[in-house]
């Protein structure tokens, strides 16, 4: 990662925390929280072991410090001391604490192999990193050695296919929405910095030339960037969103427009490995 990506990282920081805290910051997360939740269920059971877990570029790891609260092994890596302070003061809130103790590791994805030398991970966590990246499906090689064979990725991306709907339905901008039918990139409202959008066709080709296979994928946010976000203050109306948010980002043809895309990715376990 470039240090003026790192340097915007940290100047938005606060600002990435309180949209998070937000009604449609907190509806992501729990989108994410949730489709990670059956997934982790279908691949490892309704009762799964403790697992080893790596949360590449964590941010304030809302969804990945879930997984610490419910046992698991959780390493947290993020090359800005502001994210990661803010992730730190979220672990000791946790009531009870949880039972293995996350680790906070300074450190970009590219630096990851040689962070975490001889470690590998059951679940590896990649949420809304790539699209701000120089070379997003290139930084998947860096990702690769950290996975334990049948191990899994969940990687959340922001979905190139959304972007021109986005802009002739919420912002009206039609001719925006015209040249982003064919354009890779856009600008971030939040770190004002560009970022790639991605296509799950791409993604899946990229991540198998890894030896990781995409094995499901949901969309996240179908429908929500089209609402006022008024009415989801409310709580009832807060809830009902989210169930259909969360149907519609397990069916085609919704999940492909959603804002973002959550693919499940597993490495083939060694011969005669579950």
């Amino acid at each position: 990662m470039s240090t003026s990506i790192a340097m915007a990282f940290a100047k938005g920081a606060s600002a990435y925390r309180a949209y998070l805290e937000s009604p449609h910051g907190r509806l992501r997360q729990e989108i994410v929280a949730d489709q990670a939740a059956r997934l982790i269920a279908r691949t490892w059971g309704p009762d799964p072991p403790s697992l080893r877990v790596l949360d590449v570029g964590c941010g304030t790891a809302d969804v990945a410090l879930r997984l610490a609260a419910a046992g698991h092994g959780l390493s947290l890596l993020d090359p800005v001391p502001e994210m990661l302070a803010f992730a730190r003061v979220s672990a000791q809130a946790l009531t009870p604490p949880p039972p293995i103790p996350p680790r906070f590791i300074q450190g970009s994805l590219e630096e990851a192999p040689a962070l975490l030398t001889g470690q590998t991970f059951d679940l590896l966590l990649c949420h809304t990193l790539l699209e701000y990246l120089g070379d997003p499906y290139g930084a998947l090689r860096s990702l690769a050695p950290l996975l334990a064979r049948g191990g899994c990725l969940s990687l959340v991306a922001l979905n190139r296919r959304q972007e021109p709907l986005r802009a002739a339905i919420r912002d009206a901008k039609l001719d925006e929405a015209r040249t982003k039918l064919t354009a890779e990139g856009t600008t971030d409202s939040l770190f004002g910095l560009p970022r790639t959008g991605l296509v799950l066709e791409e993604l899946r080709h990229h991540l198998s030339a890894t030896g990781i296979e995409v094995v499901e994928h949901e969309g996240i946010l179908v429908f929500a960037d089209y609402l006022a976000p008024g009415p989801l203050e409310e709580p009832s109306r807060f809830r009902t969103l989210f169930r259909l948010e969360v149907e519609a980002g397990a069916l085609s043809p919704f999940r492909e427009v959603a804002r973002y895309l959550h693919c499940w990715g597993r490495r083939a376990a060694p011969s005669g490995g579950r």
